[in-house]
Order: C-alpha cells, then structure tokens, then sequence
C-alpha cells in the first residue's frame, strides 16, 4: 500500500514538473477576450524560462495601421530577444478591423476617441488586456507600459490621457497626439514620456497639420502636465539624432523626444532599445528610486482665502507654487510663491481661492 502511495506522488510530481517545463516553453501565445461581443485578439511573449510565479514588467506594443500585431512582433518592433534579456513580458495587440465605402475590404486600424470614433472601444480592450494579465500571470502592475508605430503611437498618447493610471510610462515612433486629444487631455495623471520623430515624416508631420499637433507643442504638453523642467538638456544621441530630456522637476517624471533630422516615417534601428531603457526607468510612482516632492494642505481658512501648506522632500533649487481648478494647466499664484530649502513650513499663503485649491510644487527657470 506504501509503494503504490509513493508511486501516486511520483507521478503527481511528474505531471507538475511536467506542467512547468511546458508554460516555461510557451514563448509566444496568441490570446483572445471577447469585448461587446467583437473577439479581440493578442500575442503574448513570455520570456525564457518564464514561471507564474515571476512578477515581471509589461510592455504593449501597438502596430501601424493597416498592419497586424504579428508584423510589429517579427518584423517592426521584435523586443523578444530584449523581453529574454531583461525579463519582461510583451504583448502584441491586434487592432480590429474596420471596413467602409473606401476601403470595403477593411484594415486593421486603432480607433480614437474624437471626431472621428468609430465606436470600436480600444482603451476598453487595453484596459481588458491589462485585467487579463493580472489574472492570469502574478504581472507588476505597477511596471505596465506602452509603445506604438504611426497610428498605433496616435493610440498610445489616447491610452496615456484617457488610461494613463494603468501605466507608468509610454513612447511612440513616427506619431504625435490628434488635436482633439490635446483639447480633451485633461487628467492631471502623469507619465513618463518618450516620443522619437523624424523631420520628414510626411504621414505624421514633425510641425503637425489639421490632425496632429507638433511635436513642439506634444512635448510641451507633457512637460507641463509633469511639471518637469521647462527647459530641456540637449545632447548629440547619433549622427544626426538629438536628444532633448526635460529633466523632473516637484515629480519623478522626465520628457524625452529624439528628433532625427531628415528622418522618414519609420521605425529606426536604435528605437527598441532605447523605449525599453527609458519606460524601464519607471513604476506607476514615476522614476525608479526617485522621492517625490510631497505638498500637504495643513488647513484653509474660506473667509480669508489663507491657505497653510507643508512641503518636504523639496531638494536644491528655487522653486514655486502653481494652482490649478482642475482640468486646466497649473498657473503661478499671483502673487507669485517662491520656496526653496530653507523656506520654514508650514507656510501661510493669502488670496487663494477655494476653487483653486489643487497646488503643486514648480522648478523655477534658471
């Protein structure tokens, strides 16, 4: 009877060994979620020698328009051998697709909330997938990012305004944000933020059209949400490739954009690798290792409009205090507040008004 016990756990050890040896071979995974009834699709890779009990980083990789989330994974944007390297997991949408009286055939295409929505709800299937992966692998959620090619980059800065408490940072390659998109982006939410473009991009513009804004205007968008620096350190990345880093300011997120002058409507060769070295650099709380400047409300007198504010972790530098009513850009108090280390808190300031309340700390410009 003991023998047979023990053959009965032999095997029981065997199927689980067995069980692990096969979700570590399952590299690449095609996946579906049903969303209002369309059947949406995704590609998973999992790094080798992958458990489910590994808590690794997500990066979502949207492809181009008219293109498919297995050309982005083989042939656009292969970030497996750097997800094998460096232990994430990548994740390769599908965009659904979308026919009409031009095009009765259909494409694959990502959908916009705007002017132009066609109703298909692409932030619903990304938030879907996100779930999906949180049950099913023990992910960190709060290392989940994105990046996208043409169309699929226009959907990522969508993903960063309307989603962007599910990831911590994102980046796209030959894209900018539909004008619409700048006009409603109006969460004060911040994300890390990469965009790489070049000059002679003649589908997304680097100086924008009708559709898109600049990628000037993209840059300072962002730059103010996450109160980084306003001037930015320029550096020579490659020949003919300039790096512009908007340093953090009061927060833990920086802004950086690669401009490659003359470059095309393309996905260069140095993209993969540096996407993944800037949004690795981040978790749902901004950079890695970074200590947040913290403001805290002590109280608010209604009547005399005097609020009592205690700021820390405040480092070097000469600083100032912006409000905001909510859904619009932080502006300086007037008059204007100037702190820095040896400011005494907790600080009284005059002539603030109650809808006026929502306060951050500001990098002044040296």
């Amino acid at each position: 009877m003991r023998v047979i016990k023990i053959i009965r756990s032999l095997f029981f050890l065997w199927l689980l060994v067995s069980w692990v040896e096969i979700v570590q071979a399952q590299e690449t995974l095609n996946k579906s979620i049903n969303l209002g009834g369309l059947d949406r699709q995704f590609i998973v890779y999992l790094p080798k020698n992958f458990t489910h009990t590994e808590s690794l980083p997500v990066l979502f990789c949207f492809h181009a328009g008219g293109s498919s989330a297995d050309v982005m994974m083989r042939f656009t944007a292969d970030f497996r051998p750097l997800a094998d390297d460096q232990r994430f997991i990548v994740v390769y949408p599908q965009g659904a697709v979308i026919r009409d009286e031009k095009d009765p055939q259909g494409s694959s295409n990502w959908n916009t909330i705007g002017p132009y929505d066609n109703g298909t709800d692409d932030i619903g299937f990304t938030g879907a997938m996100i779930d999906f992966l949180e049950m099913d692998y023990a992910v960190n959620s709060s290392r989940v990012y994105a990046c996208g090619f043409s169309l699929g980059g226009n959907f990522v800065w969508d993903l960063a305004c309307y989603l962007g408490d599910r990831f911590a940072a994102v980046s796209s390659v030959a894209a900018s944000m539909w004008q619409w998109t700048l006009e409603e982006c109006t969460s004060n939410h911040r994300v890390g933020i990469l965009s790489i473009h070049g000059t002679n991009d003649f589908y997304n513009p680097y100086n924008g059209n009708q559709y898109s804004v600049s990628m000037n205007q993209l840059s300072e968008h962002w730059v103010l949400k996450n109160g980084s620096e306003e001037t930015p350190v320029t550096s020579q990345f490659a020949p003919g490739v300039t790096r512009f880093l908007w340093n953090r300011g009061d927060a833990c997120y920086d802004v950086a954009h690669y401009r490659i002058q003359n470059g095309e409507h393309a996905w260069p060769s140095f993209a993969t690798q540096v996407i993944w070295d800037y949004v690795s650099r981040y978790t749902s709380s901004g950079l890695l290792g970074c200590i947040p400047v913290e403001l805290s409300v002590n109280s608010y007198n209604k009547e005399s409009e005097e609020v009592t504010i205690t700021v820390n972790n405040l480092p070097e530098g000469n600083f100032e205090i912006r409000s905001s009513t909510g859904g619009r850009p932080f502006q300086p108090l007037t008059p204007g507040i100037s702190i820095n280390q040896n400011t005494v808190f907790p600080l009284t300031i005059s002539k603030v008004r109650d809808d006026k309340l929502l306060l951050q700390v500001w990098k002044k410009a040296s």
